[in-house]
């Protein structure tokens, strides 16, 4: 199963943080004390590798004492059933009523409750499904049985329809033992074929009954989910073993039920290598140094074994070494093959080892089907360093998703702006988790704002005007039509404005607040599509940055309806590159003009996306047909080749109207132009 997004209530800080979405990886940013290590610690616990219950006592909000109950929900989660567990499902499921996830809480009892996605199992299975399988499990009868048992056959299974359609489910139950005397009493008493197709009638009306029991439809697939979960590890920077332990201190702490995180992990390494805890005491007083010796060589073959068949990213290799009480742990791995005491490696590789160890442990060898918590990490590396552990958390959620937190610049993965969430508290609300930046306060935005202050630093699409649109098409096309007009002497986008592409329309949002926060002049320019219009709306209204820097397509074109880049281009000459990209799978037959005429829809990329599907041409996973793709790496192969004396007027009167909007928009530069004219 795959984890789409939870959420975490009355836990320490945290009263409900909202709804959080995550992917393979999720980073939550915010500044210390504002409960990213609660949420952390709240989901953890959630299906943890070895049962730690809930505490009210020392884990319910401080001040809200009158509301504890250990009925509350702690955390509450949204899974997607992976195709094979679809596959399962079906295999005891009604197709019609299949789930195709799940959303799991979990009371501070400890208590699970399911229910089914995107709808809950009904009581009773569907009337028609139901018909339908009476029918394939009575049958026909069979040949040898007698004319009187046959039509008796056929009129108790159409009474059985009947029933069902009177009443479902419980309907046929109820009828069900007068049916089967019914079937009983027609056959001959001593003609076995009789009798053999009573059996069989009776047979599968109760098999019918029982899959029809969505209880237990309901309690078979609630088992399954149980053992689908995935685990959940989490790791902090005060769980590293340092690999220094003093077995009598330890077993001191474990009788006094106070072991720290360092001791837990030396247990679980203990363990892994195979050996136990309590026979090492014991050995630690024995004279017969030797076999102790060979003990624990034996056991650093075991440990190095299992981490150089597990873990191709980092080979290591392990040795301990045993003086009395005293145990010193050896290793190496690729990068600094030599044997040294791991307290004498940097506290970074420290952290690297116990936490490679401990997730081998806590998935059982497979580093598989986990779901990875990390709490701050990097803290002891250097920021190149940091930027090697961010390439390492991609090794990690391989297979697996990792949400970890932080609120250093270096480990946010400028590459995936979009899985970045931000928390932040307030008193009265505790603490929030959030996906829209602009919603967040500054403390919880500073490292995003360094970040990409550090990445757009050692960028060449960055100046002292910025232009920051959605995507890598939208630059070239602007900055090719911009060169042709500004070849021909016609208006065009002012040549000190630098077009930033940034990766999709949130990532516009960051990366102009960014720009805007190192005092540089920015213009946003959207698409007029729902998700333009949330960032837009998110900038504007946040007070992040003025409504006449923020621009929409749409606004540009005089429409209030949904436009992207491509409506400025005239249907007619847009629609040529689109034929010539699909002339394949349009097999001689190109899209025409009355096909993808304005009438349907104002949006161009809507309109052609619509007239595929017509055609049969079937959409892919968010339900589209058409890639515009395609079209626009034409586009941009042929356009720096053409002049303005090839081009459609309308094309060339669009881009004239949009440039001269964004040069008016621009802060600053009227300014600049004036004092440039006066020098």
């Amino acid at each position: 199963m795959q984890l789409k997004s939870f959420r975490v209530f009355c836990y320490r800080p945290i009263l409900d943080s909202g709804w959080v979405d995550v992917d393979d990886i999720t980073v939550v940013v915010g500044k210390n004390e504002s409960g990213k290590t609660a949420l952390l610690k709240a989901l953890h616990k959630f299906n943890p590798y070895k049962p730690e219950p809930y505490n009210i006592d020392r884990e319910w909000p401080r001040g809200h004492r009158k509301e504890r109950s250990q009925e509350q929900v702690v955390v509450e989660t949204k899974f997607e059933f992976t195709d094979t567990e679809k596959t399962q499902i079906h295999e005891s499921c009604p197709a019609s009523i299949a789930p195709t996830g799940v959303q799991i809480s979990k009371t501070y009892k400890g208590d699970f409750k399911f229910a089914f996605l995107p709808t809950d199992l009904p009581l009773e299975p569907p009337a028609d499904w139901l018909e339908s399988r009476t029918r394939a499990a009575i049958g026909m009868p069979a040949e040898p049985a007698s004319d009187r048992l046959k039509e008796a056959i056929n009129d108790a299974t159409t009474k059985a329809l009947q029933a069902i359609q009177e009443a479902g489910a419980p309907g046929l139950r109820k009828a069900a033992d007068a049916l089967t005397i019914q079937i009983n009493s027609a056959g001959q008493i001593d003609h076995q074929p009789d009798q053999a197709e009573a059996a069989r009638f009776k047979t599968a009306l109760q098999r019918v009954i029982e899959e029809a029991d969505m209880a237990a439809v309901r309690n078979k697939l609630e088992a399954e989910v149980r053992k689908w979960l995935p685990t959940f590890i989490y790791m902090d920077d005060h769980k590293p073993f340092q690999g220094i332990a003093y077995l009598d201190h330890i077993k001191q702490r474990r009788d006094q039920n106070q072991l720290t995180e360092q001791d837990k992990t030396f247990l679980m390494i203990l363990e892994m290598a195979g050996l136990n805890f309590d026979q090492e005491f014991q050995r630690a007083t024995i004279q017969d140094k030797e076999q102790r010796m060979l003990d624990m060589n034996d056991a650093s073959l075991t440990l190095t074994r299992q981490l150089a068949d597990h873990w191709s990213q980092r080979k290591y290799q392990v040795r301990f070494e045993a003086d009395g009480h005293h145990v010193i742990a050896f290793v190496s791995d690729e990068v600094q093959p030599a044997l040294v005491p791991l307290n004498e490696r940097s506290k970074g590789f420290q952290w690297f080892f116990s936490f490679d160890v401990t997730f081998l442990y806590e998935t059982k060898g497979t580093f598989k089907n986990a779901i990875i918590l990390l709490d701050e990490p990097g803290l002891h590396l250097h920021a190149a360093a940091q930027r090697d552990l961010l390439k390492r958390i991609r090794e990690y959620a391989k297979g697996n998703q990792l949400i970890y937190t932080t609120h250093m610049p270096f480990m946010i993965d400028m590459e995936r702006l979009d899985n970045i969430r931000v928390c932040g508290e307030s008193k009265e609300h505790g603490t929030k988790v959030s996906a829209d930046f602009y919603a967040a306060d500054e403390h919880a935005r500073f490292p995003l704002q360094a970040a990409l202050g550090l990445s757009i630093s050692q960028s060449l699409f960055v100046g002292p005007f910025n232009l920051v649109v959605e995507g890598v098409t939208d630059f070239w096309l602007l900055s090719t039509m911009a060169a042709i007009l500004r070849s021909e002497g016609r208006p065009s986008l002012d040549e000190r404005i630098v077009i930033t592409p940034s990766g999709g329309a949130t990532k516009a949002a960051y990366v102009g607040t960014m720009l805007q926060g190192q005092q540089l002049n920015v213009v946003v320019l959207l698409d007029s599509d729902p998700e333009g219009q949330r960032v837009a709306d998110g900038l504007i209204n946040q007070w992040i940055m003025k409504d006449r820097h923020v621009m929409l397509l749409g606004q540009l074109l005089g429409r209030t309806d949904e436009a992207t880049i491509e409506d400025l281009f005239p249907s007619a000459f847009y629609l040529q590159y689109v034929n010539r990209a699909y002339a394949k799978e349009l097999g001689g037959r190109p899209l025409s003009e009355e096909e993808v005429s304005r009438d349907a829809h104002p949006h161009i990329v809507r309109r052609i996306d619509e007239a595929l599907k017509g055609r049969g041409f079937q959409p892919n996973s968010e339900g589209r047909a058409f890639n515009k793709g395609r079209p626009a790496k034409l586009l941009l192969s042929e356009l720096p080749k053409a002049n303005a004396s090839t081009l459609p007027d309308e094309l060339l009167n669009n881009f004239e109207k949009l440039f001269q909007r964004i040069n008016e928009a621009m802060p600053g530069l009227q300014n600049k132009s004036t004092e440039e004219a006066g020098a």
